[in-house]
């Protein structure tokens, strides 16, 4: 909320605040709007001197090396790109994005770098860019590769692993076997293609090579190597020639082995001049002692003909023997592993074929104990929901999510409660309309919904919400609207039905419950403009107001489609805002607590012939009712908060003013301390010390005590005078003119000195206090149980009506008597009016 600077006040705006619409038209100073990141804007509203990391018109902006969401408004917002750390020597990008909470993605990852934080070297380099210090170099393949073919070399090693060219090396710097040549520079090796000239010499037969380019001898090798050639030293008696390859190993005889053909190769034995002799042992798989020719079984089997494994071996193979099991003593539960697959039998939290590494869930390898990780407040990456467990890291902490603490990830950190798996981030913030951050999740509530029940819905527009009711009927359960009916006279854009009164107001117990609906259409063409506007908008909040929407897949034409919306942030977004990011959880409860209206979108395509909708339900909290001898069938509500309030508020989420308490006035509040809170703040109830409760919104005090009245107990209660300042004798009781012998209702204080007058006479009484009779009315009022009466005089008797002030006597003409001159005196009757002597 903006705080407005009233015209007589302008000149100049205050630091903080700039002018809109200048004051030739009477702008106004409005207040910079910088997400806490600025305290000044230019006259244009541009924040100057974003900190914290940020940018933008309003630094709602991370600069360019950070990500996050600067509008939470936090030193904190804006955080170094890890990519794919944040230590300098090891960020390959200069900019990332926030996918989603917690998910980062380095969007311009430097030559060489690939993965969404460029944590690997891409194809033609290598390295471990995750290692400080670590970075990927280019492989070192000279030039005799295809670098636009993937996979070339080695990404961690940088081992040239696909050379072309004929070369070979671990850098492709070598002419591969058989070919000869200049592999780095001239790029020609060739296949040996030589013109062979015999001649006689004292070194054995020779060649030359074509072209003269080199002098090659048999029993030589090695001229491709750089180190000049060398001789192959074959057996004679074993090799079929002096020759060798280009690695030195000699072409063997017949059971002969060996790079040099000089011992014999399995399944023969004695090697000597003529060679080497076969074993005659079928029961061993041909396989004997190389020296002896005494049949032996092949390596690590027994069993007389040799077909079984030792124990702690697999794999029985008759020439080549049995593979050891190698199982890890402290991970198997017994040496013998399984002899076709070599799987050993692990132990709990043991995996693999040797039982060598910890298993899901476990960590500390040979220990292997249980991570114990909680998958509901565990980091997803971390967690495998087939197996329904969660890795840790070295020493068995588990990686948390946003809001989850503790070694196993199994609490909320403070200020947020309901741990849930749904929640990307474990817990929800304590809301307590941001009066507390002490809460905890509020049990024994379940779920119902609430339920729309006729009249009509109306039909409304994004800028018209009062809406019409033409053309809107109702057909069985569903609520029609048939728009050749329709007056849309008052209508511009989509269509929308607007939801019934019980939907509005204080829902605040519909959070994490499920708003409901079921939508079908009939349009000439299913497709449209409409089908891109908001399906669900929902405005409230108490003090600042707030609209936000969520989407889905729009519905088929003709087709009868349900719609279950979850009643918390994580979908929600703000309405004409040029941000996309979720509302936030203190946000969505704030709208929650007061909305305003819900509207659903009825237009769909191009040319809506008709709308409907029907089973429109909202799912609210409330405690649970046990029936004598049953159960409650309905779901548990979970994510209600229950905050511990500071005094004076009340209410699950403090959003009501506890008993003495009551709203405080707008009008005494700021516009920039109204802009930081979601109620008015709740004061004690002004009642002068007379009353402990008043209105809850208005104030109005209840129940004044002491003889008091009035709003706020202000004043002293009729028959009561005094002047109220908190103390428990203010009023005191009308003496008019005694306290048990009063004749008036009413009295006010006069004077300094605690005086009063009665206001209120009753007739027959007069003076300051009614302490005489008026004229006409005789008695001593003043005496306790004395009271003013009328004279009465008789008209016949007596002289005139008024009588003796104090007695009541009336003056009576002569010969008559009483005390109203009603008796004749003695001797005296009656006659026309008057006593005459008879």
């Amino acid at each position: 909320m903006s705080l407005s600077v009233p015209q007589s006040q302008l000149c100049a705006c205050l630091p903080g605040f700039y002018r809109v619409g200048g004051v030739l038209f009477g702008g106004n100073c409005m207040q910079c709007e910088c997400n806490d990141h600025a305290t000044e804007c230019d006259v244009n509203g541009a924040c100057l001197g974003c900190s914290h990391n940020t940018t933008g018109p309003h630094c709602d902006q991370c600069l360019p090396g950070f990500y996050g969401d600067p509008t939470e408004g936090t030193a904190d917002d804006c955080r170094l790109c890890p990519c794919p750390l944040t230590e300098p020597s090891n960020s390959f990008s200069p900019t990332c994005v926030l996918e989603s909470p917690g998910q980062v993605s380095c969007d311009q990852c430097q030559e060489g770098y690939t993965g969404n934080n460029c944590e690997r070297c891409a194809s033609g380099y290598y390295g471990n860019p995750q290692v400080v210090g670590g970075a990927c170099v280019r492989c070192e393949c000279n030039s005799n590769v295809d670098i636009s073919e993937a996979g070339h070399c080695d990404t961690a090693t940088g081992e040239c692993l696909r050379c072309i060219g004929n070369t070979a090396g671990r850098h492709c710097e070598v002419c591969q076997a058989g070919y000869y040549g200049d592999a780095v520079h001239a790029k020609d090796c060739s296949f040996w293609s030589f013109h062979l000239t015999s001649w006689s010499s004292s070194a054995g037969v020779g060649v030359r090579c074509s072209g003269d380019l080199c002098f090659f001898q048999v029993g030589f090798f090695g001229l491709r190597s750089g180190q000049g050639c060398r001789a192959c030293g074959c057996s004679q008696s074993g090799s079929v020639s002096e020759s060798c390859d280009e690695d030195g190993r000699c072409q063997c005889v017949e059971g002969v082995g060996g790079n040099k053909c000089d011992h014999c190769s399995r399944g023969y034995y004695g090697f000597h001049g003529n060679g080497c002799t076969a074993c005659t042992c079928d029961h061993t798989g041909g396989n004997c002692n190389p020296e002896t020719g005494e049949c032996i079984c092949p390596t690590h089997t027994e069993g007389d003909t040799c077909d079984r494994c030792e124990t702690g071996y697999w794999g029985h193979d008759p020439t080549m023997g049995c593979k050891p099991c190698s199982c890890s003593a402290a991970g198997s539960s017994a040496p013998q592993c399984d002899l076709t697959n070599g799987q050993c039998r692990c132990r709990e939290g043991f995996s693999g074929r040797s039982c060598d590494q910890c298993t899901p869930g476990y960590h500390g390898y040979p220990a292997c104990s249980a991570c114990g990780c909680d998958m509901a407040g565990t980091e997803g990456k971390f967690c495998n929901t087939t197996l329904g467990v969660c890795n840790c890291r070295h020493g068995g902490v588990c990686v948390c999510k946003a809001g989850v603490s503790g070694r196993r990830c199994e609490e909320c950190v403070s200020g947020w409660f309901g741990l849930s798996a749904e929640n990307p981030d474990g817990c929800s913030q304590c809301f307590c309309s941001g009066l507390s951050r002490d809460c905890e999740e509020q049990g024994g509530l379940s779920r119902i919904a609430l339920a729309h029940p006729p009249p009509l819905l109306s039909v409304v527009s994004q800028s018209n919400l009062q809406g019409v009711v033409s053309g809107v009927y109702q057909q069985g359960g569903d609520t029609l609207l048939d728009t050749r009916q329709l007056n849309t006279s008052r209508l511009t854009g989509p269509l929308y039905w607007r939801l019934p009164p019980q939907f509005e107001g204080k829902q605040l117990l519909s959070y994490g419950g499920l708003l409901s609906y079921i939508i079908t259409f009939y349009a000439e063409d299913g497709s449209g403009l409409s089908n891109q506007e908001p399906q669900v908008l929902m405005r409230g909040g108490t003090l600042k107001k707030l609209v936000i929407y969520t989407d889905m897949v729009a519905p088929s034409n003709g087709v009868r489609t349900q719609h279950d919306i979850r009643m918390t942030e994580h979908k929600w977004k703000y309405f004409n805002s040029v941000s996309e990011k979720a509302v936030s959880h203190a946000d969505f409860l704030s709208v929650l607590s007061d909305i305003q209206y819900v509207i659903i979108k009825a237009s769909y395509g191009t040319r809506l012939q008709q709308s409907r909708i029907s089973n429109i339900t909202m799912e609210t909290a409330v405690e649970v009712e046990l029936e004598q001898g049953s159960e409650v069938s309905r779901g548990v509500a979970r994510l209600i908060e229950s905050c511990i309030c500071p005094p004076g508020y009340t209410g699950l989420s403090c959003q009501e003013c506890a008993p003495g308490y009551f709203r405080q006035p707008q009008s005494e509040l700021s516009s920039q301390s109204l802009k930081s809170m979601f109620v008015r703040p709740c004061v004690r109830c002004r009642c002068n010390n007379h009353s402990e409760t008043c209105n809850t919104e208005t104030g109005e005090c209840q129940d004044c005590q002491h003889h008091t009245s009035g709003r706020s107990c202000e004043s002293c209660a009729p028959g009561y005078y005094g002047n109220v300042s908190g103390s428990i004798s203010d009023c005191s009781l009308c003496a008019c003119p005694l306290r048990d012998n009063s004749f008036s209702p009413t009295c006010v204080s006069e004077g300094a000195l605690g005086d009063f007058r009665c206001t209120a006479c009753q007739a027959g009484y007069e003076g300051r206090y009614c302490e005489r009779c008026s004229v006409g009315y005789y008695g001593n009022p003043s005496l306790p149980g004395r009271r003013c009466s009328r004279c009465n005089c008789s008209g016949w008797g007596s002289l005139h009506p008024l009588c003796d002030a104090l007695t009541g006597q009336c003056e009576c003409k002569a010969g008559v008597k009483g005390q109203s001159c009603d008796q004749c005196v003695e001797r005296h009757v009656l006659q026309g009016g008057e006593c005459v002597c008879e």
